[in-house]
């Protein structure tokens, strides 16, 4: 990416799914499922799991809402659910429901982010880590639209929270090759899909407790003049022995995560030299340059962005952004830093030409990172309306 045109990642389109609910409600709701799966007498265990979900969750002093496409945390009538009729089926809905499902909510997001759009890109990439359906929604998308001769699509799935890095390293690719083309990069990630209420363990109850859903479309285009940022480097690590630190497994009911609890610590011992490469890729000098960055980090969870702070030895506002994402979002998996570099573009606050280092963390364990360039231009965003449960009392019965 050197030279006098830089590949620049612009035009971003949130779609939100259809629900936001406050934590303390949800969190309500899956010591419910729990103690719903485990027992016809649910009411002492449900006392128990609240108890578990406290000690090990995440509450709603770090995470204040989750946004979640299906309706079915707002209530408790098990039997009209299609995923977490824990009465028919503890572990809650077999596979093939749950891609029938993502499939629904995948192709809502291709019709939103595309209902105005009448310029097909030449280059569409489907991210997602949370369903796989063939044709894809984007293929469906391209098929109704009439773009079957002019636009490719690309799927890049099962990669993880740091899957929007090597999305943009494919869509830069596939833009050397077509110099004028344009690629759009469209998250589709449901990970509320994949909860078993039958798995209790302090494990599950933090990733049950942290993931939620999110959707984003943006553009990676060179020779543009609009705002955005400009793509100076892009560096990746896997950590050595590090293949049992993050796993993310297809099974009978739904796709099952873990995590060891090494992942903070592997991550601050690979950080510092990582985000140094990163800066000398472009030329840059970290050490130099680091105070005036803005960085965005993905929130895998709230101790790990406090790790990150601490092991780069930040200020808190340079890391205010994923904070601000995690805590009104959740973790979105892959579309959960798009989500922050999108809110760092409309904040007037932060200058252009800011340096925005940006690193996901993924299975492997993968470190992925990619260093931006904030460029001038005012920048309007597209909000969609959000439907929120009237009140606690409404959400839950």
């Amino acid at each position: 990416m050197q030279g006098n045109q830089r590949s620049i990642l612009s035009d971003f389109d949130e779609i939100p799914p259809r629900y936001l609910s406050p934590q303390d409600l949800i969190l309500d709701w899956l010591a419910a499922a729990h103690a719903r799966a485990e027992s016809n007498e649910p009411s002492e265990f449900e006392s128990k799991m609240r108890r578990f979900i406290a000690r090990f969750g995440c509450d709603s002093s770090r995470i204040a809402s989750r946004a979640h496409e299906f309706d079915e945390v707002t209530h408790r009538d098990w039997e009209r659910m299609r995923l977490y009729n824990v009465i028919q089926n503890p572990h809650g809905a077999p596979l093939d429901v749950r891609m029938q499902l993502f499939q629904e909510g995948a192709e809502r997001v291709f019709a939103a982010a595309y209902r105005e759009t009448s310029e097909p890109p030449r280059n569409l990439l489907h991210v997602t880590c949370t369903g796989y359906v063939s044709p894809s929604a984007a293929q469906k998308l391209v098929e109704s639209k009439g773009w079957g001769t002019r636009t490719q699509v690309t799927h890049l799935y099962h990669m993880g929270c740091s899957a929007a890095i090597p999305a943009i390293r494919v869509a830069c690719g596939l833009g050397s090759l077509e110099p004028d083309s344009r690629a759009d990069i469209v998250h589709t990630e449901f990970c509320t899909l994949h909860l078993d209420p039958l798995l209790h363990a302090p494990e599950q109850l933090v990733v049950q407790s942290l993931f939620a859903d999110g959707a984003i479309r943006y553009s990676v285009q060179n020779g543009i003049v609009k705002p955005g940022f400009e793509i100076l480097s892009m560096h990746e690590v896997m950590a050595r022995d590090s293949g049992g630190d993050m796993r993310w497994i297809t099974g009978s009911w739904g796709f099952q995560m873990s995590l060891s609890s090494n992942v903070p610590s592997r991550i601050c011992s690979l950080i510092t030299d990582f985000m140094k490469e990163l800066f000398r890729r472009a030329d840059r000098d970290y050490s130099h340059d680091r105070s005036e960055a803005v960085f965005a980090v993905h929130p895998g969870g709230p101790k790990i962005i406090d790790l990150v702070q601490q092991s780069l030895e930040l200020q808190p506002s340079q890391l205010a952004k994923s904070r601000e994402v995690l805590r009104e979002r959740g973790n979105m998996s892959s579309a959960t830093l798009p989500h922050i570099w999108n809110r760092i573009l409309r904040d007037k606050d932060i200058a252009n030409g800011t340096l925005i280092p940006s690193v996901a963390f993924g299975p492997g364990l993968t470190l992925s990172g990619v260093l931006l360039r904030k460029r001038e231009g005012a920048y309007e965003s597209l909000d969609r309306g959000v439907i929120c449960p009237a009140s606690r009392s409404d959400a839950i019965r």
